[in-house]
């Protein structure tokens, strides 16, 4: 009986630890994310769902090489990479997805219209300014709000595009928001700036001649390849950034550019365009920003380009159901912006935005800065939920909770900034 009793202590002993063992693995190395099953059920069961949410339902399909250049030709140098390939992709984004930039000549100005000091009790200061474009064809102008830290040398600058609602230096010091973390910013040693999209290019289907793309556009381009609101946005960022330039205060090498869901997607075309910007901040920005529309996962390119026809070129459309046939997707647009910098971040609840089609392009670019001489994110397991991924130019975290830009998201963000600008603060 004893020898009996001893062998079951033994055994039970060994089943504690063996289970304790486990419960330490599983803690220090949490499983990969996945979609939560109950979740899917219930996207896929609602009555009016049109979209698929089930990882099995994903068609085959094959990527387009960031590395082949159209000519079949390997891309195996840096040089060859910024001569012909980049270029090459470039101009079929601009043809097939956003749309292609005008060069009508125009000239800006800002203008101070308010100040505040010691903005948070931090010692910052803050000021909101109007940009006025000007044309042979009239003017736009949009207000867009600056904080900088206090400082004794300049201090990079992350640029938002907020595609909510205007935030006034009063609003954004009196009344914090998490979309846009002004203080967490601050804190963490940046200046920051914000304006609202809709002030530059309405974001609605008839806002083109409330828009600086009235201004701007010229008559006799292609009109299936011109840009849209996307773009414009970007271009409104690069105006700020253009002012930014100029104030000792501000390093603006070291400057990110920031956008969520819609600006999202814009914020990643904006750093394709503006090779100034030294990081580009995409967080749930979905189809036709981060995800690949190859999956067809959540949002789809006929679902986007019906809804948000003011968004893409008019080419994008014909791509309808017919994703395998886009000559580029999204893994390419963010090997456009190497060698410089990328985030992108996801939300659990939002499969709409599809998470593994983004972190998957995020990693299928990768090749790109590699041959540039950069570490990026390669490992294919997605990282566990909460868990952000830094590897060299490039980051990632899929986050709790719903479709939004919260604090988490910008403590996981600016601590990749910072590492990427050598910060110490």
């Amino acid at each position: 009986m004893r020898l009996l009793r001893s062998v079951f202590v033994s055994a039970f002993a060994l089943t504690t630890l063996s289970v304790s063992v486990a419960q330490t693995v599983s803690e220090t190395n949490p499983a990969p994310w996945k979609a939560n099953p109950e979740l899917v059920a219930k996207k896929q069961q609602s009555r009016n769902n049109q979209f698929n949410y089930v990882e099995a339902n994903v068609p085959d399909y094959q990527l387009p090489d960031p590395l082949v250049a159209s000519n079949g030709a390997k891309v195996a140098d840096a040089q060859t990479w910024y001569q012909q390939r980049r270029p090459e992709l470039m101009e079929l984004f601009r043809t097939q997805v956003y749309g292609r930039r005008p060069s009508t000549p125009y000239k800006t100005q800002a203008k101070v219209v308010q100040t505040r000091d010691n903005v948070f009790g931090l010692g910052a200061s803050g000021a909101q300014y109007t940009l006025t474009i000007e044309t042979e064809n009239g003017s736009h102008s949009f207000d867009f709000v600056l904080f900088v830290p206090q400082s004794k040398q300049p201090v990079p600058v992350v640029v938002q595009m907020n595609n909510r609602k205007f935030i006034s230096l009063d609003e954004a010091d009196k009344q914090p928001d998490g979309f846009w973390s002004v203080k967490r910013i601050l804190e963490a040693g940046f200046a920051t700036a914000a304006f609202h999209t809709s002030d530059v290019d309405p974001d609605r289907k008839d806002g083109y001649e409330q828009g600086i793309r009235a201004l701007l556009d010229d008559p006799d381009s292609d009109e299936d390849s011109r840009w849209k609101a996307l773009s414009a946005w970007g271009w409104g960022a690069s105006r700020v950034l253009d002012h930014l330039e100029t104030m000792p205060a501000i390093d603006a090498k070291r400057s990110a550019i920031v956008g969520h869901s819609r600006g999202g997607k814009s914020a990643l075309w904006t750093a394709a365009e503006d090779t100034r910007f030294a990081i580009a901040y995409s967080n749930n920005s979905g189809c036709g920003g981060a995800a690949l529309s190859r999956r067809a996962y959540g949002e789809t390119v006929k679902r986007i380009t019906s809804s948000f026809p003011h968004w893409f070129c008019n080419r994008f459309a014909n791509f309808s159901d017919r994703e395998s046939e886009l000559p580029v997707d999204q893994h390419q647009l963010i090997a456009l912006v190497a060698p410089r910098s990328v985030y992108v971040t996801s939300s659990d609840q939002d499969l709409w935005a599809d998470p593994k089609g983004e972190y998957t392009s995020l990693i299928n670019a990768a090749p790109v800065f590699k041959l540039l001489g950069l570490q990026a994110i390669e490992p294919s397991e997605m990282p566990a939920l909460d868990a952000p991924r830094h590897q060299g130019a490039t980051g990632y975290h899929v986050r709790s909770g719903a479709h939004n830009l919260t604090e988490q998201d910008w403590v996981s963000f600016l601590k990749f900034a910072k590492s990427r600008f050598k910060q110490e603060r």
